[in-house]
């Protein structure tokens, strides 16, 4: 037995402590959520823009009830289901979970996470509000956006970064 106290820990970490959800699994950082959503939308452009092309819709409102749908769609299916995870957030290695249980959150609760970030986004503020809402984690101490708020979700990290 030593006399002397640990060694301190490296610069810029001291009561840097990884914030964690219920069940102490770490949660996703900032940049992983913001990442997964750009891989998500570049997605779902590529996919609809050709869905558009396919289906020679020749109109604007068309194009972006389409876009619209498989955006809500894709978002309700992926993060709803077992896994919890879209596209973008199996390459960060990041899954929506329910805040409470650790679970998934069902395409339901998922698709109204979609819904109030989707909707309001073009609706209120011309985006003011999906930029808050996206900007949210930064402060949250639960690195949860207004949209997780909303559906009880928690983003977590499943691999590490």
């Amino acid at each position: 037995m030593s006399d002397y106290p640990p060694p301190p820990p490296p610069p810029g970490t001291a009561g840097a402590e990884e914030p964690v959800d219920a069940l102490g699994r770490p949660l996703a950082a900032w940049g992983q959520r913001v990442g997964a959503f750009v891989i998500d939308e570049l997605f779902i452009f590529v996919v609809t823009f050709c869905a558009v092309i396919a289906l020679g819709l020749r109109h604007r409102f068309a194009g972006h009830l389409l876009s619209l749908v498989m955006a809500a769609a894709y978002y309700a299916v992926l993060n709803g289901s077992e896994m919890g995870q879209t596209f973008g957030k199996r390459v960060f290695g990041i899954q929506v979970r329910d805040a409470a249980s650790g679970g998934p959150i069902g395409v339901h609760r998922a698709g109204l996470r979609y819904i109030f970030v989707g909707l309001f986004r073009v609706i209120l503020f011309f985006g003011l509000f999906a930029l808050l809402d996206g900007l949210w984690p930064l402060w949250d101490p639960k690195r949860q956006a207004l949209h997780d708020k909303i559906a009880g979700s928690v983003v977590v990290r499943v691999t590490p970064s």
